[in-house]
């Protein structure tokens, strides 16, 4: 239980994840769109998840992970989260990723960042399911950038 703990709290501070360039949605009237990937590893043997599924509630896809526990290409579409662009506006979004693998713990990436255009790829560490956690939660930050722009918006 100690060991599963602490990678559960070494998932966390794995989590900072690179922004995105540009890019748009041809087929939903040019709205900008993040293609990105979604890595999917078992969290204490470091070793790629294959057939794992993400879904993505926004959109209601699901994605299902390779021999290297990556999905394939995602073209999500970028929306603003309305709480932060109402205090510093941006041109990035946010949106969710659930990821089920038989034998694991689910895990929510909730308010992953996205941006138009390729995003690097995020990591999801899955943790074995032995009855004892609850669902994996880790929340991304805004990006560095916005940060501190707010930080200095806000300096008294």
């Amino acid at each position: 239980m100690k060991k599963t703990a602490a990678f559960a709290m070494l998932a966390c501070f794995i989590c900072l994840f690179p922004a995105c360039g540009k890019g748009t949605r041809a087929d939903k009237n040019e709205s900008p769109v993040c293609v990105m990937r979604l890595c999917v590893r078992d969290g204490p043997a470091d070793e790629p998840i294959y057939g794992a599924c993400v879904v993505v509630p926004e959109t209601g896809e699901r994605f299902y992970t390779d021999e290297n526990g990556l999905t394939p290409k995602m073209e999500l579409p970028v929306i603003p989260d309305e709480n932060l662009s109402g205090i510093l506006p941006s041109r990035g979004g946010r949106i969710t990723f659930i990821v089920y693998a038989e034998g694991y713990t689910p895990y929510l990436l909730l308010y992953a960042r996205t941006f138009p255009g390729v995003r690097d790829t995020p990591t999801a560490l899955l943790f074995p399911d032995d009855g004892t956690l609850p669902v994996f939660t880790v929340i991304e930050a805004p990006d560095e950038g916005w940060c501190r722009e707010l930080a200095e918006k806000f300096r008294p």
